[in-house]
């Protein structure tokens, strides 16, 4: 194909897909693998000779599970660490960096530069992996590095228990704290 042909069928792609499609697809063609080295030589460059940039594409971020799903471990070990993968996606397992930043300097794994939960996730679940199975269980059975203890529903309900406590009881001081029904009389001597 020549230069002018090929330039024609860009050209008509570039009317049919637009032209961001086109460079996207064309930057993916470069980038990938698959691509020998020598097909990539031959791409096209622009007028001026150096080869246009893509527009800035955002990664797509990996979940905790997508990425416990390509890591290799031991059949053991899988069920805990994909449990704990789902509750980290979940936000039950280390829900905010400063949880992560703990759990980093317990097990000694080089705090993330970047201050996201998503940053996180290759150096949290490598080290995960090269626990025992029994240490990665205690940390689902334990909810260990699960966030702040929920303890409102536990405040309420002594609250409640409170209340519910001083309404029935009488004050301490009129009877000795003492109901007058439970006074006995003395013995007899």
């Amino acid at each position: 194909m020549t230069e002018t042909e090929l330039k024609s069928t860009l050209r008509s792609m570039v009317r049919c897909y637009g032209f961001e499609r086109v460079n996207r697809f064309l930057w993916e063609i470069r980038l990938s693998r698959h691509q020998p080295e020598s097909s990539e030589r031959c791409m096209a460059s622009s007028d001026n000779g150096v080869a246009a940039r893509p527009d800035k594409q955002k990664k797509a971020k990996v979940t905790a599970p997508e990425y416990v799903e390509k890591m290799e471990c031991s059949s053991e070990k899988e069920p805990a660490i994909v449990e704990l993968a789902k509750r980290f996606e979940g936000k039950s397992f280390l829900p905010t960096f400063g949880d992560i930043r703990i759990f980093c300097r317990i097990y000694g794994v080089d705090e993330p530069a970047s201050k996201s939960r998503a940053s996180a996730i290759p150096r949290i679940f490598k080290s995960i992996a090269t626990m025992e199975a029994d240490d990665i269980q205690k940390i689902l059975d334990d909810g260990t590095f699960s966030g702040p203890s929920r303890l409102g529903p536990i405040a309420d309900a002594i609250r409640r228990n409170g209340r519910a406590n001083q309404s029935t009881c009488t004050p301490a001081g009129e009877d000795g704290g003492r109901s007058s029904q439970t006074r006995r009389a003395p013995p007899n001597v």
